[in-house]
């Protein structure tokens, strides 16, 4: 089973986001993707407010192919932990995703700390946008792994172009730290945290609509890794964090 553990759903006009949860379905039929991961591209509690229902509804619709993240905004505080506890009580998400660049806070600082222990104590995953921007420095995602060492952290994108090298080594050091190699450029990275790491630590992501899923299939194929490796990563290991 092929599992994409980094999609995306939304419809906001004003921002020109129009990704339908039919248009990645038709996506992942087309590249033979059995399920999908999927947040939003707006923030909750912001000025989406029904980003939540919206996800839950097209997780209705294709209850066997979606599986639901909620994605939050820190500044919003208590308010936000408050999304996330009906997000995960009432409509059973399975994750959050966050993206600092967006509200520009440090991961690790108190707001988003408070977001990840609440994470914890429901035994689910939080993904960050871990690039090359600012908020979203590995280094910066490493201090927030480090005041909650018993959370289930995603580093999306696999440290960008040009910080690899501090996402690999962080795979390697903590025991609850994954990788996504969803719009990442080099497929010797991902070989590189199977050889340091361990297999069980890389999970195939796609980033659709907004990509496309063949090219991301292949940088899997051209890693370089052994089949029982492969089909950790293009399934295996989501479906043990997210216990499905």
């Amino acid at each position: 089973m092929i599992i994409d553990a980094h999609a995306h759903i939304d419809e906001v006009q004003a921002l020109g986001w129009i990704d339908p949860p039919e248009k990645l379905v038709s996506l992942m039929d087309k590249a033979g993707i059995d399920k999908a991961v999927v947040a939003t591209y707006a923030n909750l509690p912001g000025f989406n407010p029904t980003a939540m229902e919206y996800v839950a509804n097209a997780v209705n619709k294709y209850p066997e192919r979606l599986i639901p993240y909620v994605r939050l905004d820190p500044w919003y505080g208590d308010r936000a932990i408050e999304v996330l506890v009906e997000a995960v009580e009432k409509f059973n998400f399975k994750g959050v995703k966050f993206h600092p660049v967006h509200y520009t806070l440090h991961p690790y600082g108190e707001q988003t700390v408070n977001i990840i222990k609440k994470a914890a104590d429901y035994d689910i995953p939080v993904m960050f946008h871990c690039s090359d921007e600012e908020m979203s420095l590995p280094l910066q995602i490493e201090l927030a792994v480090k005041k909650v060492p018993e959370a289930k952290v995603i580093c999306a994108h696999l440290g960008g172009y040009f910080h690899n090298n501090d996402v690999v080594r962080m795979a390697a050091t903590y025991e609850n730290l994954y990788v996504d190699t969803c719009e990442f450029p080099y497929p010797k990275y991902i070989k590189k945290v199977v050889e340091q790491a361990g297999a069980e630590k890389v999970l195939f992501g796609t980033d659709l609509p907004t990509t496309n899923p063949f090219v991301e299939m292949e940088k899997i194929k051209l890693a370089g890794v052994t089949e029982e490796q492969e089909k950790m990563i293009f399934g295996g290991n989501i479906a043990r964090i997210l216990k499905l």
